[in-house]
């Protein structure tokens, strides 16, 4: 047969060789490889979508429930009859808790812990393990290992959950203890009282409903409030004001305007004689007040004024008492003759013979260096020639070396404060750092072939265009001796506080061109 491939006769003969039906079978081969790759990118991904929607149902759960899932929950067998159950529980319209906890589905769970734990004979194949996410597990076993509180009391929100019957029991304990701890107050037995108010505290406060029981996890709130009021209602009898105000603070935590602990609170703050704090808690209870009952708030408002002029009472008669008693100290030379004067200061100690001998030095050298420096002045005047004597090598000003040395001994026309210091450093830093100046100071060095007193002479003219207007901003005159006075009087602050001293020293670096300058090059 010619080899004439527009023909179709040709085509269909090429097709029944066995070389070519092979090679379509292959490509059908490879076909069914990618699909069933696709299909299984496709199931992993609705398996990580399933484990994310039964972890947030999960954490719903008792903790119970979370500790026997929990080193379960990694293999495939476990996920699927979860997932199932979850469905089962949507459709019927029920809580997947509640679902958990039927005898059948629970009887199954631990079934299948059963035959996970039963080594080498048990679960294998598509039931085996499969990779979960680190902060689903993560999460899952800190639940399932519920520690209140945290190990090291990390975590003060973390409590045990416990489903409807484990919750009532909780409540039920926990009124008893309360009324055990009130029959105990009633009969004026203080530390009884305060020891059973405490065992309710510890217990309650480490225990939570699951999210659906609102009513439950109220009730159980309430009850620990009043249980940390009554603590420390207990603790003020006693005196114990430490105790009393961690108490009030708990109770505040779960209901930030309980009259009852703000109340409390003020009270345990004046025991302590932190009274102006005592008078702010107080006006949050008067605030409080404003919007209840005309009954409450008059009783309420009859209270806080009670405390409120206790306090001022207390303020003055102590202020009155360390008056006298310093008064008398004064009077009775006590540790000491002259020691307290009356207002209740002590006397500046009296001078040694060899002190007043270094004083009376020190002001005559200061006396000399004065008259010297006066008549330096009037010569040099008398002379035509400038108050200081300019170097002979350019120099440029800075806050840490204010380059004339005998400008600090001249009569200021201006003082600064450490503030002001401070201020002025961080104007001079951003007008130095402009990238406008930064240019204009390397085309300094590269005009002076960066050699170091050419480049000061060109950088004095270059720098004294964004100097001259800070110097009359701040009262300075706008010449270069009162570019040395600002300088000077930045040293005055500059030498004393090393903050500041660094804070020069960035100035000048940025004067000289930043990282890229002239800085160190001297």
């Amino acid at each position: 047969m010619a080899k004439d491939v527009r023909k179709p006769e040709f085509w269909n003969k090429f097709m029944q060789r066995p070389e070519v039906q092979a090679a379509m079978r292959c490509k059908l081969k490879y076909e069914s490889y990618a699909e069933q790759a696709q299909r299984s990118r496709a199931d992993k991904l609705e398996r990580k979508q399933r484990r994310y929607e039964l972890m947030d149902e999960l954490m719903k759960c008792a903790t119970n429930v979370k500790h026997l899932i929990s080193p379960m929950f990694r293999y495939k067998i476990t996920q699927q009859y979860l997932w199932k159950m979850l469905c089962e529980a949507r459709k019927e319209g029920c809580l997947f808790c509640d679902k958990l906890r039927e005898p059948q589905v629970y009887h199954r769970l631990m079934a299948i812990k059963a035959e996970i734990t039963a080594g080498p004979y048990g679960v294998a194949g598509w039931q085996a393990e499969e990779e979960v996410e680190e902060d689903l597990m993560d999460k899952f076993v800190v639940e399932a290992d519920c520690i209140p509180g945290g190990i090291n009391g990390e975590a003060p929100e973390r409590k045990q959950v416990l489903d409807r019957r484990e919750i009532q029991g909780v409540l039920d304990f926990g009124q008893q203890i309360k009324s055990e701890g009130n029959e105990a107050f009633a009969n004026e037995n203080w530390e009884g009282a305060l020891t059973r108010y405490c065992q309710g505290d510890e217990m309650l406060k480490n225990f939570k409903a699951e999210p659906h029981l609102q009513k439950e996890n109220k009730e159980l709130s309430t009850m620990h409030r009043a249980c940390l009021n009554n603590k420390a209602n207990a603790a003020l009898q006693m005196d114990q004001w430490q105790t009393a105000l961690r108490a009030a603070d708990d109770a505040l935590r779960l209901k930030a305007d309980d009259e009852k602990a703000l109340f409390r609170k003020a009270v345990a703050l004046e025991g302590l004689g932190r009274t102006d704090e005592a008078l702010a808690v107080l006006d949050e209870v008067e605030q409080i007040a404003e919007d209840m009952d005309e009954e409450f708030k008059e009783m309420i408002m009859a209270d806080v004024t009670e405390r409120r002029q206790e306090i001022k009472d207390i303020e003055k008669k102590a202020a009155a008492d360390y008056a006298r008693l310093f008064k008398a100290m004064g009077d009775k030379s006590v540790f000491g003759g002259g020691r307290f004067l009356a207002d209740g200061t002590s006397p500046p100690p009296a001078l040694t013979g060899e002190e007043e001998r270094q004083l009376k030095k020190m002001k005559d050298r200061e006396e000399y260096m004065e008259a010297k420096r006066k008549y330096e002045m009037e010569q040099r005047k008398k002379e035509g020639k400038p108050a200081i004597e300019a170097p002979k090598d350019p120099t440029m000003p800075t806050p840490n070396n204010p380059s004339a040395v005998g400008f600090r001994r001249m009569e200021r026309t201006k003082t600064i404060t450490k503030s002001q210091a401070e201020q002025l450093l961080q104007e001079l830093m951003e007008l130095y750092s402009a990238p406008a100046f930064q240019k204009m100071v390397h085309a300094d060095a590269k005009a002076a072939v960066y050699e170091f007193q050419p480049f000061l002479r060109r950088l004095k003219k270059t720098a004294f265009t964004v100097q001259e207007p800070l110097l009359q901003k701040w009262g300075f005159d706008p010449t270069e001796e009162g570019l040395q006075e600002m300088m000077a009087c930045l040293n005055d602050h500059t030498i004393r506080d090393s903050k500041l001293r660094k804070l020069a020293d960035e100035t000048t670096k940025m004067l000289y061109g930043g990282e890229d300058g002239m800085y160190g090059l001297e």
